[in-house]
């Protein structure tokens, strides 16, 4: 009786592993795909796609949803909903503090999944071990390949490792101006210092503005400085953090000189200091002041209030003699900076593989929701409702650009950007430039060690 028991055991069990080998192991994942590969890009394969089978992921990005670029963050989350159904994605809105949040997260050890990060913060990150190396991600999904020549340098860190993917392209740092408000105060639109310095001079005599700044952010005042500094060195305030030269070396101090004569000149509203970025902008696009200085990803929502009124100006601040030779040293520019993830995520793989994705998701949204005319990829991609006047312009001439240098964000030594800051709000309220270069000189030694 006991044998005749074993033997139907023993069947039984056979039954079951006949039954396993003819259904197979598991469930093989959907297959995906990089969703920036459509038909006009096939150069770039996505291996081993994603898994998206389980349970829901939900992951926080903290990032500027807001203005215009809310719905290119909207389009892109879409997109990767068809690749990674599984993720769930809770935008939170960055503040405008020159990174201070995100930082506190960090230190808190609270730092949301996936956040933007400048090559600055990345530094800082790096050294507290906070940043995932996303290096496997960008090799999975040929990131690379996707990118045009001008913008791959951004995908890795000066270590060689890739923390970030880039989202936007290599802006330049610009000064608007209104063609109205030129034409009917008889100002001549500047092309070098002297005619810039004339024309505010020209403007501070009206009830005009003559620069609309929000100073209450630090780093305006160094994007000034650095204009006022290419014409002499190519590499701008960049230098300075690098750790070579000083603030009395010649193109140093005749940059410095030329903002404070701007000041003096009645350059800035007396509130300044506690202008915000969207209260400047009003200023300019209210035409109560003749020219707007900001980053040239700003073209859009400008002209959508001002039309063809608007200009823009590559960084007048050059001397006549020279402006010809340096007219395409350019203010602004690219760095390594984009999507990253926290090493300290609970998700960290699935939130790298969504972050990787998403940056270059985002960055082709942004050509197609509102006209990015700097785009990082090398497919060629059409705005939905074609380029805008100031969107064709700044296309044509940023293919012109020999030289950028970066934005205070990008600057690598904390210490640095931190000093440069705070020192450049000083020279913007009005202290003589001889005190500048004195304090700033003994400042920077610190900072450099």
């Amino acid at each position: 009786m006991q044998a005749k028991k074993a033997s139907l055991l023993l069947f039984a069990l056979m039954l079951v592993m006949l039954t396993l080998s003819a259904c197979g192991g598991g469930k093989e994942p959907a297959p995906s795909s990089n969703p920036s590969n459509t038909e006009k890009n096939n150069n770039a394969e996505t291996k081993n796609p994603p898994d998206n089978s389980g349970e829901t992921v939900k992951l926080n990005f903290y990032a500027q949803y807001s203005g215009l670029e809310k719905g290119v963050y909207d389009a892109a989350r879409d997109e990767l909903k068809k690749v990674m159904p599984n993720v769930e994605v809770e935008f939170e809105v960055a503040a405008q503090d020159d990174e201070q949040k995100i930082k506190t997260y960090a230190a808190a050890g609270t730092l949301p999944d996936i956040f933007f990060a400048s090559s600055g913060l990345i530094e800082t990150l790096k050294k507290s071990e906070h940043l995932m190396i996303l290096d496997e991600y960008v090799e999975k999904h040929n990131i690379e390949s996707l990118l045009n020549e001008s913008s791959k340098p951004m995908l890795r860190n000066k270590d060689g490792h890739s923390y970030t993917v880039p989202n936007v392209g290599q802006w330049a740092g610009v000064i608007y101006y209104n063609k109205d408000l030129f034409e009917k105060h008889n100002v001549k639109v500047p092309e070098n210092y002297d005619e810039f310095l004339a024309a505010v001079k020209a403007f501070a005599a009206t009830d005009i503005t003559p620069l609309s700044v929000f100073a209450k952010e630090k780093w305006p005042g160094v994007l000034l400085l650095d204009m006022a500094t290419v014409g002499y060195d190519v590499e701008g305030i960049k230098k300075l953090d690098n750790g070579e030269g000083n603030f009395s070396d010649e193109a140093f101090s005749k940059a410095v000189h030329k903002v404070a004569e701007l000041v003096s000149a009645g350059l800035l509203s007396k509130n300044a200091f506690n202008t915000t970025a969207d209260d400047a902008n009003a200023l300019f696009t209210s035409e109560k002041a003749a020219m707007f200085v900001n980053g040239s990803w700003g073209m859009g929502s400008i002209e959508e209030k001002l039309g063809d009124k608007l200009g823009m100006l590559f960084t007048p601040l050059k001397d006549a003699d020279i402006a010809d030779n340096v007219k395409w040293n350019v203010s602004g520019g690219g760095f390594n900076q984009g999507f990253a993830v926290s090493k300290n995520s609970k998700h960290k793989e699935i939130a790298a593989e969504y972050a990787a994705l998403f940056s270059i998701e985002f960055a082709k949204q942004r050509v197609i929701q509102i006209g990015d005319p700097n785009s990082i990829l090398v497919e060629d991609i059409e705005p939905n409702g074609g380029f805008t006047a100031i969107q064709k312009f700044y296309a044509e001439q940023s293919a012109n650009f020999q030289t950028m240098t970066t934005f205070a964000w990008g600057y690598e030594n904390a210490k640095f950007k931190t000093m440069i800051e705070d020192n450049s709000q000083k020279l913007l309220a009005g202290q003589a430039p001889e005190k500048f270069i004195e304090e700033t000189n003994k400042v920077l030694e610190q900072a450099r060690k």
